[in-house]
């Protein structure tokens, strides 16, 4: 058996170690860190600054665009078909841009008349600008006004960017602008059309100015005169939206169209234009007669007191109840129908020489209850009535006015100056009522007009009559008080764009 050397010399055993960990385990991942923290704060920088910036140009777009609204919608108020209708409308322009501010309130607005032009319709191509003289006679079709801010300083639409600049290819600035156009949305004129009695502007009746062939202060039924025919009388519907110039579709069967446009007294239209407007024959008075009496309180559907006021003067003046200052009472609500050469006329409209001497003074109705004759010595070819009207007669000369005379004022009684404004009824159940919504601004046409199906027709003038009693399902009783020029009828001015 041997033995076992205990003295063998051995490796020595091998000591298992484990890592050393580090005092700091982290530094790696926060040299990591510190590298990505600056692009992500230059992109959270990038986003804020992007946010501002877009905040900032959004508000500017508004605030000018706040601008060129106030500005177009003060301008286009103004026009009214003439040269010095262009001229207010700069001088509104100037004004309202004067109050704009931009620059969230911190700068005011320098206005350039070069941001400013006036057109024909809204979607007009060729706007006419305010710098320069405008075109004799374009001022008549130019309703509409068109402002254009970037037409401004440039500084006005101009919005910096420096918070986005540290973003690579950023402009210095950006630029936005504001555009508006503002127009009349339609005209005070009634969609009823009837023939003017007589082609000539203005005539003499002795010393009596005679307007297209009407009295002022005479009474006439709407619905029978006609120039051409002692058959029936002449009337027309006149189409509200369909554009002057251009033949309309017929919507002589369409009541739910005419029906609002007879409560309103209004055409759809910013103008008549050229006087070319779409008709049809027979204005279907039965059917609106009583959107027509929206004008004395009472209503019918569509109609409503907000969207037709009645008159400050609901008072019907009625022949034989309304009168009492005459001394004898008149037989009819106007001056007695006539047929005469042709004609279906009244006996006030005959010529003097051809009144029947049989004639009684009552036989022509009330009288000026609204306006009085007028002189023709005051008429002038080409000149506007003076604002204050022409000269007008007393009720004294009516003997030679109206021969033989008609009712005298009654011993003791005074004749009202103006019945209208002098004896009168406000509304009822505390509506408030707006003058003179009793007068018809009514068309007068060059007769004859085909009566078959829409047509065009000459417009003349536009006659002023006020209604003396509701309508009824036949007629129409008015007064004729002289003529409106298309520009006092302007009606709503909006916004289109």
């Amino acid at each position: 058996m041997h033995k076992v050397d205990q003295n063998i010399n051995l490796p020595p055993a091998k000591k298992t170690t484990h890592p050393r960990k580090s005092p700091h385990p982290s530094r790696a991942q926060d040299g990591i860190f510190a590298i990505m923290i600056v692009p992500l704060i230059l992109i959270i920088v990038a986003f804020f600054g992007f946010t501002i910036a877009l905040s900032m140009i959004y508000n500017r777009k508004v605030e000018l665009q706040t601008v060129a609204d106030s500005v177009a919608l003060a301008a286009a108020s103004q026009l009214n078909g003439t040269d010095a209708g262009i001229q207010k409308a700069m001088t509104a322009a100037a004004d309202a841009a004067a109050t704009g501010l931009y620059s969230y309130s911190g700068a005011g607005i320098e206005w350039d008349d070069a941001a400013i032009s006036f057109g024909a319709s809204a979607g007009d191509t060729g706007w006419t600008d305010a710098v320069g003289a405008v075109a004799p006679g374009t001022a008549a079709k130019l309703f509409f006004a068109k402002v254009d801010t970037n037409r401004l300083a440039a500084r006005h639409g101009d919005v910096g960017t420096s918070l986005l600049q540290v973003l690579p290819s950023v402009p210095a600035s950006f630029h936005v602008g504001g555009t508006a156009i503002a127009g009349r949305k339609s005209i005070g004129v009634t969609p009823l059309a009837i023939c003017a009695m007589s082609d000539k502007r203005a005539d003499s009746r002795g010393t009596e100015l005679v307007e297209y062939g009407f009295r002022r202060g005479v009474s006439y039924d709407l619905m029978a005169l006609n120039p051409d025919s002692n058959s029936a009388g002449a009337n027309y519907l006149v189409n509200p939206i369909a554009a002057p110039g251009s033949l309309g579709t017929s919507i002589i069967n369409r009541l739910d169209i005419i029906k609002p446009f007879v409560c309103t007294g209004t055409l759809a239209l910013p103008t008549l234009g050229e006087g070319k407007i779409t008709v049809e024959g027979g204005f279907p008075l039965a059917s609106v007669y009583q959107q027509l009496n929206s004008r004395f309180g009472t209503y019918t559907t569509p109609c409503t007191s907000a969207t037709a006021p009645p008159d400050t003067n609901v008072k019907p003046y009625t022949f034989s109840t309304a009168l009492p200052w005459l001394s004898v009472v008149p037989k009819g609500q106007s001056a007695q129908g006539v047929t005469a050469n042709r004609r279906l006329a009244t006996i006030a409209d005959l010529p003097p020489e051809d009144v029947p001497l049989t004639t009684t003074p009552d036989l022509y109705g009330p009288l000026w209850l609204y306006a009085k004759a007028a002189k023709y010595a005051d008429y002038r070819e080409g000149v506007s009535e003076p604002s204050v009207g022409y000269s007008t007669f007393s009720t004294s000369d009516w003997a030679n006015l109206y021969k033989p005379g008609p009712p005298s004022v009654k011993s003791g009684s005074t004749y009202p100056s103006t019945p209208y404004t002098s004896n009168t009824l406000s509304p009822s159940d505390g509506v408030k009522g707006i003058a003179e919504r009793r007068v018809l601004n009514v068309p007068l046409l060059h007769c004859p007009v085909s009566t078959s199906g829409p047509v065009m027709a000459n417009v003349l003038a536009i006659g002023k009559f006020f209604m003396t009693v509701p309508a009824t399902e036949t007629s129409i009783f008015a007064e004729f008080a002289g003529l409106r020029p298309e520009p006092l009828l302007a009606g709503q001015v909006t916004l289109f764009r």
